[in-house]
């Protein structure tokens, strides 16, 4: 005779694997520009990488629903330009060009970010340039047409570096015509490519220079830097290279042009990369963790499993610093039980979907602007 059978426990089936949402992310973060590129089309290239990604599908949805709510309040036979259509998918800048012949750091914002990018404008910023004597060009670069050639032979090393302490401090610099300084509205270098006279003369600026040192001196023809107006056969030029840590509104063209001065040769930028702007820098730097490493073209040229996590890590720590505000404003909720409400100024930025409810989270007809002064970079 059998013994008593046991009931087997069922077999549960697997749980499902939820996998948590992706986060919306916005903010700030960095790029390091590769020469030979303009700082528009870096955006534009960020526009199209991310607009395919998962790491920035919250936010295109997003930005796509504003939009949809936009449209839906526009006047009859008026509609919004299709900004996808040129490449367009986030409200995206900059944080301060670069010209097209230089490298470094690019800070850019999108979404929230954006609003905080003119912070960055008045930032420090530390550059490595190269200067090359013997030259001189209207554009004070080796990119411009060649003004002046001179003898050099008395520049050296030690000439260099005594002529550089009367670029450290506080002094007025002359900025070059060829920028984008605008007289009456339109740019000095617009004027000078149209062969107009300046309105009125640029205006020298007060600039300030913490750090000006020269990294190396390079023996006439033992570098490969040269104008490429100059014949191959011309005397070779000695060059410099030197590291700046300086104010905004500096202009290395300048600083390039008057050093030679200075030194009683004509010269010219060469090269220009732009190191470190605010905590952001192009190298990992030892013993520095408040500064942020800026995303290369390699990152970005390759997986989104390489660049997105790099990119996501910048935004998801200065969202945690700039948090958005959800509109809940004191005594918002005693105006659903028809009382008197206080007026608030909330210093915020508001999350409301609609213009009316909007007016609802203010609690009533508070007027104003909502703005909320940003915490500017990335704060431990």
């Amino acid at each position: 005779m059998s013994g008593p059978t046991t009931k087997q426990a069922p077999v549960q089936p697997p749980k499902p694997v939820i996998k948590p949402p992706i986060p919306l992310l916005e903010g700030i973060f960095a790029v390091s520009k590769p020469a030979s590129i303009t700082t528009p089309q870096v955006l534009l290239d960020l526009q199209s990488k991310f607009a395919t990604s998962s790491t920035f599908a919250p936010l295109l949805a997003d930005s796509r629903r504003k939009r949809a709510e936009q449209e839906a309040h526009q006047p009859p036979g008026q509609k919004l330009k299709d900004e996808e259509k040129d490449g367009r998918f986030f409200k995206m800048g900059h944080g301060g060009t670069l010209d097209p012949m230089a490298s470094g750091v690019l800070i850019i914002g999108i979404g929230r970010g954006t609003k905080q990018l003119s912070t960055f404008l008045n930032s420090t910023k530390t550059y490595e340039t190269v200067m090359l004597f013997g030259v001189s060009t209207d554009t004070y670069d080796i990119e411009g047409e060649i003004l002046e050639e001179g003898l050099s032979e008395r520049i050296t090393g030690e000439v260099v570096k005594s002529c550089l302490g009367r670029f450290t401090g506080t002094f007025r610099q002359m900025p070059p015509v060829y920028s984008a300084l605008k007289i009456n509205g339109i740019k000095a270098c617009e004027y000078v490519r149209q062969g107009k006279e300046l309105p009125r003369e640029l205006e020298a600026r007060e600039v300030h220079v913490e750090e000006c040192e020269l990294l190396e001196f390079m023996e006439a023809g033992r570098h490969s830097f040269n104008h490429p107006g100059r014949c191959l056969t011309a005397t070779p030029t000695p060059a410099a290279r030197i590291r700046l840590t300086v104010s905004s509104g500096f202009y290395v063209r300048s600083f390039a042009h008057d050093l030679g001065v200075a030194c009683g040769s004509p010269a010219t930028m060469a090269d220009l990369h732009r190191s470190r702007q605010a905590n952001f820098v192009t190298a990992n730097q030892s013993g520095c963790g408040d500064l942020f490493t800026a995303v290369t073209y390699e990152h970005l040229n390759a997986d989104e499993g390489v660049w997105g996590p790099k990119v996501a890590g910048q935004l998801s720590t200065w969202m945690e610093n700039n948090p958005a505000r959800d509109g809940n404003v004191r005594g918002a909720g005693r105006q659903q039980q028809n009382k008197d409400v206080p007026r608030h100024r909330f210093r915020g930025e508001w999350l409301a979907g609609t213009k009316k409810e909007r007016i609802k989270q203010q609690g009533g007809k508070t007027k104003g602007k909502y703005s909320l002064k940003p915490r500017v970079g990335f704060e431990d």
